[in-house]
């Protein structure tokens, strides 16, 4: 009955993208192309701060420019990437401790790789990360944290995934972690739990993630749900809001594991680990936030 419902859902879908007056349903080639895990160093060259108190269970995933762009893009990102070095870079009388010292190895390496490039224009740090870690808060529990990208969020393009270079890229380090996550053999439903800003709301709800309703202590603002992420998935494996070969092979991916999830065991694998951190209608999140009187 369940796939039923979904198939009937997906109907209107599947008409729109296999229709032949319709747009057509995704571009020939992506813009961006990820690395998950990522490796620290990578996460360095785009800022050497986040590893340094980095968990050693978390996965890391770093979003880079494809070949696919038009020179002009690289240029630009290469433009902006050295003058980034250029008002962030550390002299010798300034370093004082290692976490300064390894900013300034990140920086000096970043402009040696740009010095040594015979190739022309290379893209050589990424444009956009995000990390899963262990929650703190919550046994069992998962965190999409550090989201950040690097492009603006003013430039809208209609071509892209979310409408904008910005919000594709950070569509894609979320599609990669949860796939990573699935991939682990790790629960889905309710076990990812991320607190977004105003322009990643949009982002994780068109993946199925829901909103609280209660705040907790590690304020998340949305968790995952199996069932409507098996629906959103399923949508943009059919629809033109994925707009690229790259998104529409993750979300079928993801489908394949979200379909071995057994919904009955997740739930009681989520209410034992509720009941096992104590969680209860009186829990106050404030209350450990120093007061000023």
């Amino acid at each position: 009955m369940k796939e039923t419902a979904l198939l009937l859902c997906l109907l209107p879908s599947l008409a729109l993208a296999f229709s032949a007056n319709g747009q057509p349903a995704f571009s020939l080639n992506d813009r961006f192309k990820a690395t998950c895990p990522a490796d620290t160093s990578t996460i360095a060259q785009f800022d050497a701060s986040l590893v340094n108190q980095d968990h050693a269970d978390s996965t890391w995933v770093a979003i880079f420019r494809s070949n696919n762009n038009l020179p002009s893009v690289l240029v630009k990102d290469d433009f902006l990437n050295a003058m980034r070095i250029a008002t962030t870079i550390q002299t010798q009388n300034d370093v004082s401790s290692p976490s300064t010292a390894m900013d300034n190895a990140s920086i000096s390496g970043q402009i040696e790789n740009s010095n040594n490039n015979t190739q022309g224009v290379k893209a050589r740090t990424p444009v956009a990360i995000a990390k899963l870690s262990p929650s703190i808060d919550f046994k069992g529990k998962w965190v999409i944290e550090t989201m950040r990208c690097s492009l603006r969020k003013e430039d809208i393009n209609e071509a892209c995934d979310g409408n904008s270079e910005h919000l594709e890229a950070i569509s894609i380090c979320i599609d990669e972690l949860i796939l990573h996550h699935l991939r682990e053999g790790k629960m889905f439903d309710g076990a990812i739990r991320t607190k977004a800003t105003m322009h990643q709301n949009k982002l994780l709800e068109e993946r199925g993630f829901k909103e609280v309703d209660v705040l907790s202590r590690d304020m998340a603002t949305h968790i995952s749900c199996l069932d409507a992420s098996l629906i959103k998935y399923a949508m943009r494996a059919v629809e033109t809001v994925s707009k690229g070969p790259g998104a529409r092979d993750r979300a079928l991916k993801i489908l394949n594991y979200l379909g071995r999830q057994d919904p009955s065991e997740e739930e009681e694998e989520s209410s034992s680990a509720i009941e096992g951190n104590g969680e209860g209608d009186d829990y106050d999140p404030w209350a450990t936030v120093k007061r000023y009187i």
